[in-house]
């Protein structure tokens, strides 16, 4: 119906096709076919590779 396009929860940034990205979710408690992509932006936080690399860098230190 109306498409957003998919963005960085940290830094805002658009998601680009074949970017690498992270997604925060719980599993799902229920069965079934779904759209992939409709279902990430629902049901998870999308983190962008830089914003992740640059978050997991800082908890080494």
């Amino acid at each position: 119906m109306f498409s957003r396009s998919p963005t960085c929860s940290v830094c805002g940034k658009p998601i680009e096709k074949n970017e690498p990205i992270y997604v925060r979710m719980r599993y799902p408690v229920y069965r079934g076919m779904v759209e992939i992509k409709a279902f990430l932006q629902q049901e998870g936080t999308i983190i962008c590779d830089g914003c992740f690399s640059q978050k997991t860098n800082n908890h080494e230190k």
